[in-house]
């Protein structure tokens, strides 16, 4: 904390310094008649000081400054009004000029706006104006002078050197990265040419200011413009800058040995020096604006070069292919994660065609949907393919494309999908089994209640009335599971519904829908067809016997029903109707096939019957 104060102190006590040497040498060589200096650089070194030095301790300088400038006053034995009035100007002027640079025309992208220069001037102007009104009040009322008079004198000492001099020295020291700056000075300073180049400008710029002031018969000034406009436009705000202090140095010189061009003019001195001085913030404020412009155009270019790395970093993190294809249909871009997935360097594939790694089956499907792509038949691109490796495998790829503007081609990403389709068809593959399972009949292996009427819902719109629906149970089956255990019972299931499943068509639906019940799903055939079918059903079950290892050989029958759907007829009163006639038939005598007619009649066929 003691270190930071004691620069902040020492950097202060030099700018006040500077600002006392630089005012006791314009009181004392550069006075005219008026009595008031006729360049006043000081306000500019404290004002340059303010608004760039980190180290000026900003708090009392309006009092130093006062006390300074009153001091400075009365060792020019001016009257005590005059030396209050002086400097109440220079403090007003400078407090003024700086919160107005500040308010206007910040400082912190000085030289980065093309309009900088315009409002910095305007701020100056106001400044040196308010200040003008009081330094010509204390001339009226200290030695009589005319107000407006002694304000405009004022004006012409002050006003060159804040609009020369202060652009000139925040030039000379950039605001840099700090902690208020925003890189633009140093992105620029980057860019500068070596030492010898500066040299060679400077002295170009010296040597076109001896030729227009160093001779007095041609006004030769226009000069001065194609070196100070050659510097800014390779060094930039520094250039210009530097080139109007060589021209200052040289042209002031001139002048106060009674050489160049404006010695011609028939007048006082102070004007032919108001004159250099306005000559040169007039070329200096036209090339500030080259200046800008060029800090413009250096901070995009930089900021374009750093989204680009930026982008170009992301793209090469990335685990997806991010491509771009030219109209032509050749890769143009391809970043690093294409290597990875295809086996192909980068290089070799820039320029060749997109469809040269594409499996052959998948090419034809894939360039229809590049060509309405590019057509703008398709406002995106959203395919899997197969691709080839180098090494011969073969992977899955999803393309998601957009197309660009203005032709160019088309761009996306590629994103192996090979692991993710394993994984989706390893899941279908499990639905399936659990689809299946939870439709199948786990003792038989045939379908379940579920999976019949899952079925029969199916088949009830588009079938219409060719639909028969048979249900049967095996007659006295308690009895063989009482006598020879529930093991002897479950072969029994099995073994009918094997032979009931041979004795059906494909086409044909056998399902256990309970205990010992079973159901038939016949479609597509006609009544009588159907009733045949179940007829031989019947006759198949209690034909062959079933023989149990080490058990007795099994005579089974079974009971059936059967109906067949009357015109629109719903799934509950077809089943109704089944279920009737499966009871009608059990009723009946059991081993035999009883057809449902309408509800209140039912034809009994025997099993044995024709």
């Amino acid at each position: 904390m003691s270190r930071r104060s004691d620069g902040r102190g020492i950097a202060t006590v030099a700018i006040c310094v500077v600002w006392c040497l630089c005012a006791l040498a314009s009181v004392t060589w550069t006075r005219h008649g008026g009595g008031v200096s006729m360049i006043w650089p000081a306000n500019a070194v404290m004002l340059a000081a303010i608004l760039r030095i980190p180290g000026f301790d900003r708090r009392f300088y309006p009092l130093l400054l006062f006390i300074m400038a009153a001091l400075v006053n009365l060792e020019d034995h001016r009257p005590w009004i005059v030396v209050l009035g002086f400097a109440g100007a220079n403090t007003i002027e400078v407090v003024l000029a700086a919160g107005l640079v500040r308010r206007i025309s910040p400082v912190s992208n000085f030289f980065g706006r093309v309009d900088w220069a315009f409002r910095f001037a305007v701020a100056i102007f106001l400044s040196v104006l308010c200040s003008a009104l009081v330094a010509g009040g204390a001339l009226f009322l200290g030695e009589g002078r005319a107000w407006i008079g002694g304000g405009m004198i004022w004006m012409m000492g002050h006003l060159p050197g804040l609009l020369i001099i202060v652009p000139m020295l925040l030039a000379l020291r950039p605001h840099g990265d700090g902690p208020h700056g925003d890189g633009s000075d140093m992105a620029a300073r980057a860019r500068m040419p070596r030492r010898l180049t500066v040299l060679a400008l400077m002295v170009l710029a010296a040597v076109a200011a001896i030729v227009a002031f160093g001779q007095s018969r041609y006004p030769v000034q226009f000069l001065l413009l194609p070196p100070l406009l050659l510097a800014t436009y390779r060094l930039y705000a520094q250039g210009a800058a530097l080139s109007v202090a060589v021209i200052g140095i040289i042209g002031s010189f001139f002048i106060f040995t009674g050489s160049g061009p404006g010695m011609a003019f028939h007048g006082p001195s102070a004007v032919k020096v108001y004159i250099f001085e306005f000559d040169l913030a007039t070329i200096f404020f036209c090339a500030l604006p080259l200046g800008a412009v060029l800090t413009q155009r250096d901070q995009k270019t930089a900021l374009a070069e750093q989204r680009l790395q930026d982008f170009r970093l992301l793209a090469d993190g990335v685990g997806d292919v991010l491509f771009r294809v030219d109209d032509g249909g050749h890769w143009s871009y391809l970043n690093p994660a294409f290597e990875r997935m295809s086996g192909f360097d980068v290089p070799s594939r820039i320029g060749q065609p997109m469809l040269d790694g594409i499996v052959a089956e998948d090419r034809p499907a894939l360039a229809l949907a590049e060509a309405e792509l590019r057509g703008g038949q398709r406002q995106d691109l959203r395919q899997i393919v197969r691709i080839s490796r180098r090494d011969g495998a073969i992977r899955h790829a999803e393309i998601v494309a957009y197309r660009l503007d203005g032709g160019r081609g088309f761009g996306g990403l590629i994103r192996d999908v090979t692991d993710q389709m394993t994984v989706d068809a390893r899941n279908r593959q499990i639905a399936a089994a659990h689809e299946l399972a939870a439709n199948t009949d786990e003792l038989t292996g045939l379908p379940n209640r579920r999976a019949f009427f899952h079925a029969l819902d199916a088949c009830l719109p588009e079938a219409a009335p060719h639909v028969a629906v048979a249900m049967f149970d095996l007659d006295h089956f308690k009895s063989i599971n009482d006598r020879y255990g529930h093991p002897v019972g479950d072969i029994v299931l099995r073994r009918v519904a094997t032979a009931v499943q041979a004795a059906l068509r494909d086409t044909d639906l056998v399902a256990r829908i309970g205990g010992e019940e079973f159901a038939i799903l016949i479609v597509g055939e006609t009544a009588e067809r159907a009733v045949g079918l179940a007829r031989r059903i019947v006759r198949v079950v209690s034909a062959e016997p079933i023989e149990v290892r080490s058990g007795p050989s099994l005579h089974v029958t079974i009971s059936m029903g059967v109906a067949c759907r009357e015109g629109a007829e719903t799934r509950s009163a077809l089943m109704d109707r089944v279920d009737q006639a499966l009871y009608a038939a059990k009723r009946g005598g059991r081993n035999r096939l009883t057809i449902a007619g309408t509800p209140l009649n039912a034809t009994h066929v025997n099993a044995t019957g024709g």
